[in-house]
């Protein structure tokens, strides 16, 4: 008797202890006002509020740390200070509506000086629907606004607009780091007027020794100095780059660099102009891959269990811009792909992996053929034509660009499951399309909300589940051998909004690892399913 009161004494305590848990985890929401355009106040009055809110908010998070700070739209933050993150998820994003998106702009730091970026991120970060501007009153730009600093941190972009950079727009200064990009445009960066090797979206720094996951969707990348994805020498997991517009980028050392990739999908883009100075002997210092020769999508080595796939990507160069190359006796056209992304997809499947189709699109720039004219006629000159695409001067600021262009290209249905290819954000109603077709055509879910993703499979080690979820969920990952017998099963009543992942070691529920072969696997959740199989070896 005395047990049993104990017992449930100790139920009850955990009960209640759980129910604080719970309570202590709902979400806060801190609000934070910034400088508004139409007040006629001094903008400087409001340097580094945001900095200043989330430095307020260090007692609340030590009792609930799932916060996220709420910018309002259409209004700026002026931010001199560097925001870091030690130990807390740091959440940023836009209020609800429409509207301009909220903006952070430099601002001076304590000793009158302009800082040299917004945040280093030190633990997990998640930026929504911010704008990241870099353009300081004094004429020059940031550099690196957004740094990984976290090993094994996780990096979420999603609705963002970067622009008006020294360097890149995300740096990856971190070992293992997970970094998913969706819906945002990243835009003038690096050199302006002058020709030089900054400028990227993406920047996989020394200390970026391994990189756990990339995945790039439905982004824009235009009018940069340089490359799209800088990878020198960090050996990548899993990288997936789809439905991406790239427009009229110098590309001084190349377009897309996958360097020393495990897994990688590069599918249904857009390189429109993606290197306008063509194939030049200058500056293949960053030419890692075997072939110096300058292409649009380069690979490093191929390897026993690698697996790459390149499938319907349109790689054009405007006639405008083919007529200066055709000027010069040092200068030829780039390659789509390098020989050794041909050797790792196979020769049956190169015929497929691109094709050269002219687009107009509906706002934006001209190519930039008058700066690359220029630059071969005085390579040591000072300074150019205009290279970005910026609002006056003739250019537009990102959310003026739309990169749509006429349905009745090939483009237009040339993506898997017959959609437009580059970025569906120009494109809402076919957007909603693909996402239903994803989730019941490929993924096989009855929720249109739930992505899931498997890599690698092949694989000879452990296996990732990355589960995309707009709200929280219990999944459970159910493994079965050939005949359907089940081996494992694994259950995570975890899920947040957001991505997750859940691994499997290619353990049975006894924990022996399983033979070589084929298995099968289905993802259940509340209201969907998702099968598919895999390959272990």
């Amino acid at each position: 008797m005395i047990m049993k009161k104990i017992y449930l004494l100790l139920s009850i305590l955990f009960v209640m202890a759980y129910a604080v848990n719970v309570q202590a985890q709902t979400v806060r929401i801190v609000k934070v006002d910034g400088w508004d355009p139409a007040s006629g106040t001094d903008p400087e009055t409001l340097n580094n509020v945001l900095y200043d809110a989330i430095d307020n908010d260090s007692t609340a998070r030590k009792e609930n740390p799932n916060v996220i700070f709420e910018l309002n739209r259409g209004q700026y933050y002026p931010q001199g200070k560097t925001i870091q993150n030690y130990g807390y998820h740091l959440h940023i994003r836009a209020a609800g509506g429409s509207g301009p998106l909220p903006v952070m702009t430099p601002g001076k730091r304590p000793d009158g000086t302009y800082g040299a970026g917004y945040i280093q991120a030190y633990s997990d970060l998640t930026l929504e629907n911010i704008e990241i501007n870099g353009f300081r009153p004094d004429n020059a730009v940031l550099n690196r606004p957004v740094q990984m600093r976290a090993t094994g941190g996780r990096y979420t972009v999603k609705g963002c607009y970067f622009y008006g950079d020294r360097g890149a727009s995300i740096v990856a200064n971190a070992d293992s780091v997970k970094l998913y990009l969706y819906d945002s445009k990243f835009g003038p960066s690096g050199h302006r007027k002058t020709y030089g090797g900054n400028g990227r979206a993406i920047d996989l720094r020394p200390a970026a020794l391994f990189v756990d996951t990339l995945i790039m969707r439905n982004c824009t990348n235009y009018n940069v100095s340089d490359r799209v994805i800088r990878n020198m020498g960090s050996k990548v997991n899993y990288l997936h780059f789809d439905h991406n517009t790239i427009i009229n980028n110098v590309g001084r050392h190349g377009a897309l660099q996958l360097g020393d990739v495990r897994y990688a999908k590069v599918t249904n883009n857009i390189f429109a102009n993606a290197i306008s100075t063509g194939h030049t002997d200058f500056f293949t210092e960053e030419q890692t891959q075997p072939e110096k020769h300058f292409s649009v999508i380069t690979l490093d080595t191929t390897y026993a269990g690698q697996t790459i796939i390149v499938r319907n990507n349109n790689i054009f160069f405007d006639q405008v811009i083919q007529d200066v190359w055709a000027k010069y006796d040092t200068v030829s056209a780039p390659y789509e792909i390098t020989q050794t992304v041909k050797n790792a997809i196979g020769e049956a499947n190169v015929a497929n992996a691109w094709f050269a189709e002219p687009l107009v699109f509906k706002t934006f720039c001209n190519p930039i053929s008058e700066f690359v004219d220029a630059f071969y006629s005085n390579p040591s000159a000072s300074e150019y034509p205009e290279n970005w695409c910026v609002g006056g001067e003739g250019g537009y600021f990102p959310d003026e660009v739309d990169a749509s262009y006429g349905t009745t290209a090939t483009s237009f249905t040339a993506a898997d499951g017959g959609f437009p290819l580059g970025d569906l954000n120009y494109y809402p109603e076919q957007k909603t399309a693909w996402l239903n077709w994803l989730t019941t055509s490929v993924y096989g879910l009855s929720n249109l909300s739930t992505e899931v993703s498997i890599y690698p499979n092949p694989s000879n080690d452990n296996v990732k589940f990355i589960i995309n979820t707009e709200k929280a969920d219990k999944v459970t990952v159910s493994f079965f051998d050939i005949t359907g017998k089940m081996i494992n099963q694994i259950t995570n009543r975890n899920l947040h909004s957001g991505l997750n992942e859940i691994n499997w070691n290619g353990e049975n529920s006894s924990g022996q690892k399983v033979k070589n072969g084929i298995y099968l696997y289905r993802v259940t959740f509340s209201d969907g399913i998702h099968t598919g199989r895999l390959v272990r070896f």
